[in-house]
């Protein structure tokens, strides 16, 4: 084998194992972000959820604030709190904000399901793309040894001599 073609085999082996490492790299890079991205999905969603418990707890005691202060309205005017008109007034605002309180905390869960439904299909395009490189590096590393085999082949060592 000539000096040419060693340095042409060495060159080519040393090519492959940088361009092996580096897509070996870039999978271990796509595969940290995947979990980045599911950590924070999982965050958002938490928050989401939180978000929207909150907001019923405030309705709610909106709510409380109104009722008492229809009691007081209505027993300023002199009708008999806890009875008839009264009654159903003080009801219809409990079942109302009991409402409003349980559609905040639905809507919450549902942002919650979707950012965790978004960050996991996030996660797995980044875990795809993490397979990618793998795959990527093992065609390197095959198209290298058979550029290796061809080179070390046609050095002359084998050819046949006249």
């Amino acid at each position: 084998m000539g000096i040419e073609t060693a340095l042409l085999v060495g060159l080519a082996a040393a090519g492959t194992a940088v361009s092996v490492y580096g897509q070996q790299q870039q999978a271990k890079q796509a595969d940290a972000i995947a979990s980045q991205q599911e950590q924070i999905a999982r965050d958002d969603a938490a928050y989401a959820a939180s978000e929207a418990q909150l907001q019923a707890r405030a309705i709610r005691k909106a709510a409380d604030k109104q009722r008492a202060e229809a009691r007081a309205a209505l027993s300023g005017a002199g009708v008999v709190v806890g009875a008839g008109t009264a009654e159903q007034i003080d009801t219809e605002i409990q079942q109302q904000s009991e409402e409003d309180a349980l559609m905040a905390i639905y809507d919450g869960k549902n942002r919650a399901r979707s950012i965790t439904q978004s960050g996991n299909l996030a996660a797995q395009r980044s875990r795809n793309a993490a397979d990618a490189a793998r795959i990527g590096s093992w065609t390197s590393a095959l198209q290298g040894g058979a550029t290796i085999a061809r080179g070390w082949n046609t050095s002359g060592a084998n050819a046949p001599r006249a």
